[in-house]
Formats: structure tokens, C-alpha cells, sequence
């Protein structure tokens, strides 16, 4: 794997999650972890800075996110299904 994105999630007033790409995660030379290297830090919440380390999303040139729009797919952080 070449690269993950760090993500940082909040949850809207309509109940959705929405991401903010806030840096990315390089494997080690070693292969036995990752650096992360962050832009910015995540809002604490309940005492926690919580990142979420994802598989980028193919890009489409003229468009930013494959779908159509500039914003990741929304995830179900609690459920077991996994978006993409």
C-alpha cells in the first residue's frame, strides 16, 4: 500500500458523517508501521482526537470525488457495512 489519507469525521445535525482530509499515512522503510504526517489536528470529541486512516478515493479529473461531488462518500461509523 502506498499511501492512506487521514480523515477527521464530524457529524452533521442531519445525522450524516462528514470528512475533512486532514494529512496522510506513509508505510515505514521497514514495513512494520506507519508515519502520519497531519495539516492540520482534529476538533477533540469526549476527550479524544479521533483520525480515521482510509484508502484514497479514485479521483475524477473534472469533478474532485468519484460521484460527482468534492466530499468523500458518508460512512456508517457504527454499523458493519463499509462504503467503499
Amino acid at each position: 500500500m502506498e499511501r492512506l489519507d487521514a480523515l477527521s469525521v464530524r457529524e452533521g445535525k442531519d445525522g450524516k458523517s462528514y470528512f475533512t482530509k486532514i494529512g496522510a499515512a506513509f508505510p515505514n522503510k521497514d514495513g512494520k508501521g506507519y508515519s502520519i504526517l497531519l495539516d492540520a489536528m482534529p476538533a477533540p470529541t469526549e476527550g479524544q482526537f479521533k483520525v480515521m486512516l482510509r484508502v484514497p478515493l479514485p479521483r475524477d479529473d473534472n469533478r474532485g470525488f468519484a460521484g460527482g461531488n468534492n466530499t468523500p462518500p458518508q460512512d456508517d461509523l457504527d454499523g458493519d457495512s463499509v462504503p467503499f
